[in-house]
């Protein structure tokens, strides 16, 4: 079912407000919260005092495309102990929404060419008895210091390089720093959590002050990795796989247990096929390679720009399925399927002697262009889109069974992780884009459902969502029982909100709004222990 087009589902009588936040009532609630010395009592009560206010948008020039708010510097680290809240956030949801993203799109007199540049900062939506509050802060990277210390660009980013003739004697190799600038994803494990980028460095950082720790170990020449590890609780093994550039080139994938770190696989690759995420049964990791594919001629030339001028797409080759066997290490297997792209997979899981692998696939790389911000700022950009696809394989053939698991596009991809992550599953989450031809942002949440082959949507006019997270209910019974998390840029009203929908029906339960917007990142958790 879809909630509308153009006016927000029903809600429940509204606890807060929603209207364009004025300066004047900001101050107002700061004065409120200092003389009352409320806070919303969870992970980020840190002191009953707004840190830093942000400038009102409305005193901005405003972007030629109403989406392009989204890529808009936040500079202002924002500390909101009590956010107006319409609708009732259930009372059972706790423990806090972390949200990782680029939050700089300027390092000062360079502007960052790609939406994978830009300059990680931590958000945070904090829960306790129907309040939240609200926390953001930037990561302590490398690029960052130096960017706050010298005012430059230092250190190369995907898809920018800084000026070369400002450092004298450095080679054309990327110039990196110790700490990675870690704005895609968020890992809690055992407690601890960690921003990943497409590096083999994660940074360490507290969820209740989102101060940046540090790293654990150095960061490596020539090596790339993922930025979605997997987790098996039954095992305990935490897996994850690294992409060696510098020849002898190819894949690693690596298990982890107690501090033990194993080699499950080498695969030697002369041209490595970028990989960003991967797939894992209670058998196999699996693999999804592509034919887009390192060149070390173009990374070592006098020309080579920022990393992502070394990949070259080439639909002459297949992609390819590997199945990487977790106990006795070794590809087990490996397929060939028609060229495609795909950042994200969705699920995998053994049935029987076959394995199903779900993602969200392009029909080639084009994607990575489409998301240069010169093209996304625009009016209407044209950004390919993803759809819902699952592949079987089965050891001992070579067949591939391959199949749209929906009408529609999908991407972000999220499930209820704990509960289905390498088993059979009926729902997935993400974003997609109503009108293609017209808009190739994201401007909708998406249901996705895997038996009945079929999308159910929420959407509202002038909005443009994030990620959904998905968050259990207690003792739910359903897969689907629980809420769905998604912050939303407002393009009307220069701000974000926090949706919170019932995963059910996708019917809105209530929003939490902050009086600043919030710029597009990618990936999160929700974190009931923090």
């Amino acid at each position: 079912m879809d909630t509308g087009t153009d006016r927000p589902a029903p809600v429940q009588p509204a606890t807060g407000i929603r209207k364009p936040v004025r300066l004047r009532d900001v101050e107002v609630n700061r004065r409120r919260l200092l003389r009352d010395g409320l806070g919303a009592g969870a992970a980020l009560t840190l002191g009953a005092a707004v840190r830093s206010l942000p400038v009102p948008e409305a005193t901005a020039a405003k972007p030629r495309a109403p989406h392009a708010l989204g890529f808009r510097s936040l500079t202002d680290e924002v500390r909101l102990p009590d956010v107006p809240v319409d609708g009732r956030v259930p009372r059972w949801l706790s423990g806090v929404l972390l949200r990782n993203g680029p939050g700089l799109f300027e390092i000062g007199e360079t502007k960052l060419n790609h939406w994978f540049d830009g300059l990680a900062m931590l958000h945070a939506f904090a829960f306790a008895d129907g309040r939240v509050s609200y926390a953001n802060r930037f990561l302590q990277s490398s690029a960052y210091k130096a960017y706050r210390r010298e005012g430059i660009m230092k250190y190369s980013e995907f898809g920018t390089d800084p000026c070369r003739a400002i450092f004298s004697g450095v080679s054309t190799l990327p110039l990196m720093g110790k700490i990675p600038n870690a704005n895609v994803s968020i890992e809690h494990l055992a407690g601890e959590f960690r921003a990943h980028t497409e590096l083999p460095v994660p940074v360490s950082f507290d969820p209740r002050s989102l101060k940046t720790l540090g790293v654990d170990v150095p960061l490596p020449n020539g090596r790339m990795g993922t930025a979605h590890p997997h987790y098996d609780p039954r095992t305990r093994e935490r897996f994850s796989y690294e992409l060696e550039l510098i020849p002898p080139s190819g894949l690693r994938v690596i298990a982890e247990k107690r501090g033990n770190r194993r080699e499950l696989a080498f695969i030697p690759q002369d041209r490595p096929g970028y990989l960003h995420s991967f797939g894992l049964t209670r058998r196999w990791v699996v693999v999804f390679a592509q034919p887009w594919e390192f060149d070390l001629a173009t990374f070592l030339g006098p020309d080579s720009g920022p990393i992502v001028k070394s990949f070259q797409w080439d639909d002459s080759k297949p992609s390819r399925i590997m199945l990487i066997d977790r106990r006795a290490g070794g590809v087990g297997a490996e397929f060939e399927v028609d060229p495609a792209f795909a950042f994200h997979h969705i699920n995998a899981f053994d049935d029987g002697d076959s394995v199903v692998f779900d993602v969200c696939a392009h029909r080639d790389a084009s994607v990575v262009d489409a998301l240069y911000l010169k093209n996304l700022r625009k009016p209407g950009p044209k950004v390919p889109q993803a759809s819902p696809r699952r592949m079987t394989v089965k050891p001992g053939s070579s067949r591939v069974r391959v199949r749209e698991l929906a009408e529609g596009n999908l991407e972000l991809p999220r499930t209820d992780y704990a509960s289905v992550n390498g088993r059979p599953y009926r729902y997935a989450y993400g974003v997609g884009v109503r009108n293609p031809r017209r808009s190739g942002f994201v401007d909708r949440i998406a249901k996705l459902d895997v038996k009945r082959g079929e999308q159910t949507h929420w959407q509202e006019r002038g909005t443009y969502p994030g990620e959904p997270i998905f968050v259990r209910r207690p003792h739910a019974k359903r897969e689907d029982d629980g809420l769905l998390l998604s912050v939303v840029l407002d393009a009307g009203r220069r701000t974000s909100f926090l949706l919170v929908l019932d995963a059910r029906d996708m019917s809105e339960i209530a929003r939490a709004s902050v009086p600043h917007h919030i710029p597009f990142g990618f990936h999160g958790v929700h974190a009931a222990d923090a």
